[in-house]
C-alpha cells in the first residue's frame, strides 16, 4: 500500500477533487486523515489533476507569498523563484504556485527549516528528489502553492530553471508541452500518472538544454519511480 500526501491545497479545491472521484473505481479511496490544508490518502492516488487556463493572477500570488516568506530567509537564501508552469506566461497549468527556495549550500537547511516552521511550515523530508526538500503549510494557505528548498548546484533546481528557459524561448516546445498536459488531465489520470506521462518530454527538453546523460537518468528514475 502507498501513502501520499496532496499538499498545500486548499479544502475547497480537495473537496472538487474528491467529488470529481470516479465512481466505478475498484479502490476504495480511504483517508487517514482530513485537514484543512493537506489530504493523507491510502491505496492507489485517485485525485485526478486539474489543468486551467494560464491566469496572470498567479503572478500576483507568488509576489504576495514573496513578500511573505522573504524577509524570515533574506539574509541565508539566495534567491526565490517562482518555477513551475504557472511562471510561464501562457501556459495552462495546475492552480498552483511552485516556489524553489535556493541556498548555496545544504548547511544552512537546519536553519532555513527552522524559520520556515516557524511561519507555519512542516517539512516533509524530499518525497524522493534528491536536492529538493519539502515543506507544507499547517493552516489553510491563502493561495495554493509548493514550497521547495534547494540547492543552486542540485539535479532538481537546475530542472525547474531549465525546463522553464526552455518553455520559454521555444514556440514549438510550449505547444507541445502544452498540448500534452491538456490531453493527458483530460484523459483522467492521477497526479503520479500525470506526471510519468510528461517525463519523457521533459527529457528531451532537457537535452536540449544540455543536461549530462547522468543527470537525465536520476530524473528519469525519479519521476517514474
Amino acid at each position: 500500500m502507498r501513502t501520499r500526501m496532496i499538499s498545500f491545497i486548499p479544502s475547497y479545491f480537495i473537496s472538487s477533487c474528491i467529488n470529481n472521484l470516479s465512481t466505478h473505481t475498484t479502490h476504495a479511496c480511504k483517508m487517514d486523515k482530513i485537514y484543512s490544508a493537506h489530504i493523507i490518502f491510502l491505496e492507489s492516488d485517485l485525485l485526478s489533476v486539474e489543468v486551467v487556463p494560464y491566469n496572470p493572477i498567479w503572478k500576483e500570488w507568488f509576489a504576495e507569498l514573496r513578500k511573505m516568506i522573504w524577509s524570515y530567509i533574506s539574509d541565508i537564501a539566495i534567491d526565490f523563484v517562482h518555477v513551475g508552469s504557472t511562471s510561464i506566461p501562457g501556459m495552462d497549468s495546475k492552480p498552483i504556485i511552485d516556489i524553489d527556495i535556493v541556498i548555496d549550500s545544504f548547511d544552512k537547511f537546519d536553519e532555513i527549516k527552522s524559520r520556515l516552521t516557524r511561519i507555519g511550515y512542516y517539512h516533509q523530508g524530499n518525497l524522493g528528489i534528491e536536492g529538493r526538500e519539502v515543506f507544507g503549510q499547517e493552516d489553510e494557505p491563502k493561495y495554493a502553492h509548493h514550497l521547495y528548498v534547494c540547492t543552486a548546484n542540485s539535479t532538481a533546481y537546475k530542472n525547474h530553471i531549465l525546463l522553464k528557459k526552455h518553455l520559454t524561448e521555444n514556440l514549438e516546445a510550449f505547444r507541445r508541452y502544452r498540448d500534452l498536459k491538456l490531453q493527458l488531465a483530460a484523459s483522467g489520470l492521477d497526479i503520479d500518472s500525470y506526471t510519468r506521462e510528461k517525463t519523457l518530454l521533459i527529457i528531451e527538453f532537457l537535452r536540449e538544454e544540455g543536461f549530462s546523460t547522468k543527470e537525465l537518468k536520476e530524473i528519469k528514475t525519479q519521476n517514474l519511480a
